[in-house]
């Protein structure tokens, strides 16, 4: 199944791992409400990357297919960042609970080591 980049992000949104700081995202969702007679997901289900499971008013509700669902998960290897980066971003999240936390003390205290090894 050959995708556009456009659509695989449509595909990684649906499951909730669009966010490129994730190491090793988990889907966490498998839906997206579209417009009735959005084209863009009608070409994604005429393809079979996702499948309309219901109509309701002027909206359709999609899901993915598990080749679409597929097709996500691999596909965000090539928008996550590399490892340094995703460093970096995880001390952004874990200073502003913590005041005071120099990115020096995240990096060589013990107490962050989890952190920065699921990063």
């Amino acid at each position: 199944m050959e995708l556009t980049t456009e659509q695989l992000q449509t595909l990684r949104h649906m499951l909730g791992i669009d966010k490129p700081d994730e190491r090793a995202p988990e889907p966490y969702r498998d839906h997206y409400c579209a417009s009735r007679g959005d084209a863009d997901l009608d070409e994604l289900a005429r393809i079979g990357a996702v499948r309309l499971y219901r109509q309701c008013e002027h909206y359709d509700w999609y899901c993915t297919t598990e080749a679409g669902r597929a097709a996500a998960i691999a596909s965000h290897r090539k928008i996550r960042l590399p490892k340094p980066k995703r460093i970096y971003s995880m001390y952004l999240h874990i200073a502003d609970v913590h005041c005071g936390l120099t990115f020096r003390e995240f990096l060589t205290s013990p107490d962050y080591a989890d952190a920065r090894s699921a990063a």
